[in-house]
């Protein structure tokens, strides 16, 4: 750093010092010192191979769009990197020890042996990582401007964002989905014990129940939730037919038991269709729609309760749970999300509209203003850029977070092992 640079951190580590666990770079070899063993590429091949002809097609198929985001995140990140004009090092995917890599134009590129992610290094992040050469100073991360630092460590979120949007592009266009906020009436159930609600109401397939009592009922999910809740009750429907005239028609709804817990579920006896949507627009509109629906999530998926949740699960033992049951609203990992995703019966449509969902929910989970994550790093950048002078850039100590920042690193920790762990011993199947 330049002399006329303001810090509240010692200007070196003392005697070159490991930094601490958390915030600790991984180390850089020489060229000289990397050798290009191809047996790791092929270890890592075989790996693929197998889960090919043990696991079948759609769990490959599954994981390779897994690995590909992850790489992916990194690209984006080693791209404005390199554009901005900071010096990168390392471009790794996986953790852990190496077992293959090279280096070309003074990048170390390579596959690590832990499937647990990626990373690239770039020099100079903050203070506990300083510059060993100081003639690399102007190439530190911690050295560029707001605008650049901030276009870095995003990138990666971003790339996220764009994948999402890509996917459902092509699962719109391609395939087309079903838009449960576009539905009619496609079929009426009967009751062994005799009619069911939806008969007695005079509902016809092609209806629409567009409102029930007060409650607007557009999406399928909504009015199969408010009916579950009612078991018994009188209900008001607004149904919309087919030649477009509305008609209001009262029912008292039945009762059934919950196959599952043995509670009483209310019960209408209708079945929808919904509209098969190619449209291009519509791959924006499900991108707004999951975003939204997964920026709000947050809270409740960092929520003390959903620990407590999972810590009692791990103690309940084995079982299987099926996506209709209230546990399979926990978090999963993604062990869980290949599961389901790669199941055999699963429409080809479903698993690429969950590798869109996973998109966006860790592209927002990464930009949470806590290191070690990347919105951490893009929160110390605002902070130093408020702090800032024109003459006296500011950089802050980092050292000083490192206390929320181990414990960031457990609660990431817990849910990475618990998601896993009742992923295996609980598996969610449809």
């Amino acid at each position: 750093m330049t002399d006329h640079t303001q810090t509240d951190a010692e200007p070196q580590l003392e005697g070159r010092e490991r930094p601490p666990l958390v915030m600790a770079e991984p180390r850089e070899r020489n060229p000289e010192e990397v050798q290009s063993n191809p047996l790791g590429l092929v270890f890592i091949f075989g790996l693929f191979a197998m889960l090919w002809f043990w696991a079948g097609p759609s769990y490959f198929f599954v994981v390779l769009g897994l690995v590909i985001m992850i790489f992916l995140h990194e690209l984006g990140h080693f791209m404005t990197a390199r554009w901005t004009g900071m010096k990168v090092t390392q471009f790794f995917l996986f953790m852990g020890p190496r077992i293959w890599s090279f280096h070309r134009n003074g990048v170390e590129y390579g596959v690590r042996s832990l499937p647990i992610g990626a990373f690239v290094r770039i020099i100079g992040m903050h203070n506990l990582d300083p510059v060993e050469d100081p003639a690399d100073e102007p190439k530190a991360y911690m050295n560029k401007s707001y605008p650049r630092r901030m276009l870095v460590i995003t990138a990666g979120s971003m790339m996220h964002f764009v994948q999402a949007i890509l996917l459902f592009l092509v699962v719109t266009l391609a395939i087309g989905v079903d838009d449960e906020n576009q539905w009619s009436i496609g079929q009426i159930s009967r009751l062994e014990t005799g009619e069911t609600p939806a008969v007695e109401a005079g509902l016809q397939p092609g209806d629409t129940i567009v409102a029930i009592d007060a409650t607007e009922s557009t999406n399928w999910e909504v009015l199969v939730d408010y009916i579950q809740d009612r078991p018994g009750e009188e209900v008001a429907l607004t149904v919309l037919s087919p030649d477009g005239s509305t008609e209001v028609r009262t029912t008292t709804l039945a009762t059934v038991p919950d196959r599952e817990d043995g509670s009483d579920n209310g019960f209408l006896g209708v079945s929808p269709t919904f509209e098969h949507r190619t449209s291009f627009l519509y791959a924006f509109e499900l991108f707004g729609d999951t975003f939204w629906q997964a920026l709000t999530s947050i809270p409740q998926f960092l929520s003390p309760s959903t620990f407590g949740d999972l810590a009692t699960l791990m103690f309940e033992g084995q079982a299987d749970v099926s996506v209709t049951d209230d546990e399979a609203n926990r978090p999963i990992s993604v062990v869980g999300a290949v599961r389901i995703a790669g199941e055999p019966d699963v429409d080809i449509a479903q698993p690429i509209v969950l590798l869109a969902i996973l998109n966006i929910f860790i592209g927002l989970i990464n930009l949470l203003p806590l290191l070690p994550l990347d919105g951490g790093h893009a929160a110390i950048a605002t902070y130093e850029r408020l702090r800032s002078r024109r003459d006296k850039p500011y950089h802050m100590d980092v050292a000083k977070l490192l206390p929320l920042t181990y414990a960031v690193v457990m609660v990431l920790a817990f849910l990475f092992i618990s998601t896993v762990y009742l992923d295996i011993v609980r598996p969610i199947s449809r």
